[in-house]
């Protein structure tokens, strides 16, 4: 039942932080539309990021108010507005390559400043060549005046069609050089990266080449997946830490890697900011399974044998006022407590490594070679504990204590012959282990690696214990 409230409260926030404004909400062809009313008092001569927001089932467009944060899943498509992309290509791209080259034609106007040139120039040798034809018309009568003149106008002529030529060719070329920046820069689009909390997101790329919204204030259009967010290892572990415990927290921006690696920052027009929540229903549900289980398995662990050796047998039991020592038939087995340590913290490390990262690969060797050992020493310790009988007398403390615990802690911790160094050795490394391990799951939202020289050391006292146990009731 509380489980039930829970859920049901959680999914209630759950809807109200999903409703959103209706002029929130649009389609592609309104979106550009819906980014120039909201920019009516905005300066967009230079190239900015102008708006932030989510991509909705059905290809609808959800804007994010300046100032707030989005509610975002690992699975989000997300996008964002940028003004002036080919200009800002110009700026940012290094000088010798083409599309700089061709941009600085333009934007420099060196390349229409040329062709004016080259037009005057035409324009002067043709008023030189009608001048000399006019005159070669007055002089017709005079051989001497008219070979000079035809001489003249050959020259001109020559002039004019070299000046028709230069004015050709650069009239092509300017009008390249625009083609080439309108459809040019599609591809240097997919060289943004997504930036959150001032970390930059290197495997963040746009889903696909930048898309124009809007013709007139030149509003281009970029999609971002966050599936891959959890896969920047480092910038995530730094985002991490910098939020608060139940929610990742950062502001957007981009950043522009060039193909020589040199990185931009694209400044932002508002402030945009995108939250991821870490823990979800779906964690509060499987971390409510997880925990029932070990409340059944805690509160049965007493009264059943899931926790003891059922393989040994202990015989000379009092059947008079028992005390704890003569309460059970069998002695609790440290290899199985052992492998429900292991057990209940590797699973549950997973489903919290999985809500804060969105990563179901959070399970690494060292997790595997703990289950293997653990539940390796599990079943050799049976294996050898088939159809033993042990003196419950014998186990007995000379003390026996009045506290449960107590006596449960020196049970598990002895043989026929009472407590030995071998299980306690095995007891505190496990419990040791255990603590590093959850320590670096919950500090650096991974499965920590232990070196094989601490996995070695695990392993030979597991494998102390079973040599031990061997000779145990021998």
């Amino acid at each position: 039942m509380p489980l039930l409230v829970l859920f049901l409260m959680m999914a209630g926030i759950s809807g109200v932080a999903g409703d959103e404004p209706a002029n929130m909400i649009t389609g592609k062809a309104n979106l550009g539309k819906k980014v120039k009313e909201r920019l009516l008092s905005s300066d967009t001569a230079m190239p900015k990021l102008l708006a932030f927001g989510e991509i909705m089932e059905g290809g609808k467009f959800r804007l994010v108010p300046a100032d707030t944060t989005l509610d975002a899943k690992f699975s989000s498509d997300v996008f964002v507005v940028i003004n002036d992309l080919d200009g800002l290509f110009g700026e940012l791209l290094e000088p010798e390559t083409e599309y700089a080259k061709n941009w600085k034609l333009i934007v420099n106007r060196t390349g229409e400043d040329q062709l004016k040139r080259a037009a005057l120039e035409r324009a002067e040798q043709k008023i030189k060549l009608d001048n000399v034809d006019k005159e070669r018309l007055a002089k017709a009568s005079d051989a001497t005046a008219m070979n000079m003149l035809n001489v003249e106008r050959g020259k001109t002529d020559l002039a004019l069609k070299d000046a028709d030529k230069k004015e050709t060719t650069l009239t092509t070329q300017v009008e390249s050089a625009k083609r080439f920046i309108k459809h040019g820069f599609k591809p240097l689009s997919l060289n943004f990266r997504l930036r959150i909390g001032g970390e930059t997101f290197d495997k963040l790329h746009p889903t696909d080449v930048a898309e124009m919204i809007d013709s007139e204030k030149s509003l281009f259009l970029l999609r971002f997946n966050l599936r891959d967010i959890n896969k920047d290892k480092d910038a995530w572990l730094k985002l991490l830490k910098s939020s608060p415990m139940t929610c990742m927290v950062g502001d957007v921006a981009l950043t522009y890697v060039s193909e020589s690696g040199k990185k931009s920052y694209i400044g932002v027009d508002s402030g945009f900011r995108l939250g991821i929540p870490l823990f979800r229903w779906e964690f509060w549900i499987s971390m409510g399974i997880i925990v029932g289980c070990l409340g059944l398995f805690v509160w049965k662990a007493p009264t059943t044998d899931v926790l003891r050796d059922t393989g040994i047998t202990l015989t000379n039991l009092t059947q008079v006022n028992p005390n704890y020592w003569h309460q059970h038939k069998h002695p609790l087995s440290l290899a199985r407590l052992q492998m429900s340590i292991w057990f209940f913290i590797i699973i549950g490390s997973f489903v919290f490594l999985w809500s804060t990262t969105g990563s179901l690969a959070g399970v690494n060797n060292t997790a595997l070679i703990l289950m293997g050992i653990s539940g390796g020493t599990s079943m050799f310790a049976a294996i050898i504990s088939e159809k033993r009988d042990w003196d419950a007398k014998k186990r007995e403390p000379a003390n026996v204590s009045d506290s449960a615990f107590t006596n449960w802690f020196i049970d598990i911790l002895s043989s026929d012959e009472g407590m030995t160094i071998h299980r306690f050795q095995m007891f505190a490394w496990t419990l040791v282990l255990a603590v590093v391990f959850v320590n670096g799951v919950l500090s650096d939202y991974a499965m920590p690696l232990f070196s094989n020289e601490l996995l070695g050391l695990m392993g030979i006292s597991s494998g102390i214990y079973i040599g031990f146990k061997i000779k145990e009731g021998n």
